[in-house]
């Protein structure tokens, strides 16, 4: 997770997230150094004691103010290199949850070096990255070889889901799941019932949340919430 202010609903969404992976997960919260406090919760501090939760910081003059500014971040070598030792990441913002009751769980997707939930096609293509699997090496490899602000895209997620299908289809080993599958995995702009996941479900599904907040009921800590 990167968030350069820690506010008090993101604690809880860490700690939601730390409780639902399974044991072998751990979490990394990028942040600056500069806004750094460690937060009172008991529960927080305890998961970075026993190493559940680690904290790094982010460049210094690092600034997420809009979505532009993310995309422009994440289309840059620099996170990629702090986790090319992973073999997949999960990546949540926290406008985005997992839900405790699905049947599926992240494991059973991390076959792929990218899934997120799948973004219908008014809204563009690929998968949404606000919540998605991905395999850093892979997406090391696309941010040095190509250029995110000469390309014309304007979300970093559609630009890296363009280049690991342009990967793919060149027969390089990159391995993408169809929309059938995604969707599986989380839900954004295209519905599925019971979901493992959701990102911005009062946005895009408002007229639907009562019977995702029975699926899902801990979509109710993300009420209100947008991420850039």
């Amino acid at each position: 997770m990167i968030e350069t202010n820690l506010d008090p609903h993101v604690v809880p969404i860490i700690l939601h997230f730390a409780s639902v992976l399974a044991p072998w997960w751990t979490l990394i919260l990028y942040t600056l150094e500069d806004n750094w406090k460690m937060p009172p919760s008991a529960t927080f501090r305890r998961a970075v004691e026993t190493g559940k939760l680690s904290i790094k910081f982010l460049p210094a003059d690092t600034k997420l103010t809009n979505s532009g500014s993310v995309s422009r971040f994440l289309a840059k070598p620099w996170l990629w290199e702090q986790l090319a030792w992973a073999e997949r990441i999960l990546m949540f913002q926290a406008d985005s949850i997992l839900c405790a009751g699905a049947e599926m769980t992240v494991d059973d997707f991390v076959e792929y070096d990218l899934v997120g939930a799948p973004i219908d096609a008014h809204y563009g293509q690929g998968y949404n990255g606000g919540l998605s699997i991905r395999n850093p090496s892979l997406f090391l490899r696309i941010t040095r070889e190509t250029d995110f602000e000469k390309s014309g895209d304007e979300f970093e997620d559609q630009w890296f889901y363009k280049e690991a299908k342009a990967r793919a289809d060149k027969g390089q080993g990159v391995n993408l799941p169809e929309v059938d599958v995604a969707k599986q995995f989380a839900v954004e702009t295209i519905d599925y019932p019971r979901p493992l996941g959701y990102h911005q479900p009062e946005r895009w599904r408002k007229d639907q949340m009562k019977e995702i907040e029975a699926w899902c009921p801990e979509v109710r800590m993300l009420l209100g919430r947008r991420a850039l």
